[in-house]
């Protein structure tokens, strides 16, 4: 994949114009200031694909914990519910 590299200065004078590109080719550009990486300038469309990967990530890391934790720090649903409801309600009642 080819790395575009924008500075802000470029960024700001061809704004329409680097968005266009970016609904043609698709590939973001690494926006620097000063020689220094500041931001990426991405669709919304790879932007929002990107964030939902993290999420499906964030899912499969809790679930595969929840699967090696051992069966002694397990909860019934019932158990926890009443223990939430018990939780909740000393902290309204402060």
């Amino acid at each position: 994949m080819i790395t575009r590299i924008i500075t802000v200065t470029d960024l700001k004078a061809r704004l329409g114009s680097l968005i266009s590109e970016l609904k043609q080719q698709g590939m973001p550009f690494y926006v620097t200031q000063h020689g220094k990486p500041r931001a990426v300038f991405a669709s919304y469309e790879e932007y929002e694909a990107l964030l939902q990967r993290i999420e499906d990530l964030e899912d499969l890391l809790a679930m595969k914990e929840s699967l090696e934790s051992p069966s002694s720090e397990a909860m019934e649903l019932g158990d926890y519910e009443r223990q939430r409801k018990t939780s909740i309600r000393r902290q309204t009642e402060k």
